[in-house]
């Protein structure tokens, strides 16, 4: 999965080619689960030079499953919104072949000039 990511994000345009418009993009995960660890918040700012690839593996290191964001960020960015939200659902396998049941609540912040 590593190196398809790697690939993924070589190969994608740069935020600046997908949406010229946009001067950065936020994105805010905030993670939770019924198990005893749970991944910590994270945020991530995407700039017009980086790769407009928004795929994100599990944080789970035993899981096989990501998280797509590129429909969503593609909505969020031509519907001009300054913010949207929602939860995803891992889709993943975990060690023994036990579904991942992390939940993803996340946000989308666009910003314009």
């Amino acid at each position: 999965m590593r190196e398809r990511h790697r690939r993924g994000r070589v190969a994608a345009p740069t935020i600046r080619t997908r949406y010229p418009d946009l001067k950065s993009l936020q994105l805010d995960f905030d993670f939770s689960d019924n198990t005893g660890f749970l991944p910590s918040p994270q945020v991530t700012v995407f700039h017009p030079p980086a790769p407009a690839y928004f795929y994100f593996a599990c944080p789970y290191s035993d899981c096989s499953g990501e998280f797509n964001f590129t429909s969503l960020v593609d909505l969020a960015a031509s519907s001009r919104e300054a913010h949207s939200s929602g939860q995803l659902t891992c889709t993943g396998t975990r060690h023994r072949g036990v579904a991942c049941t992390l939940n993803l609540a996340y946000s989308i912040s666009p910003h314009w000039p």
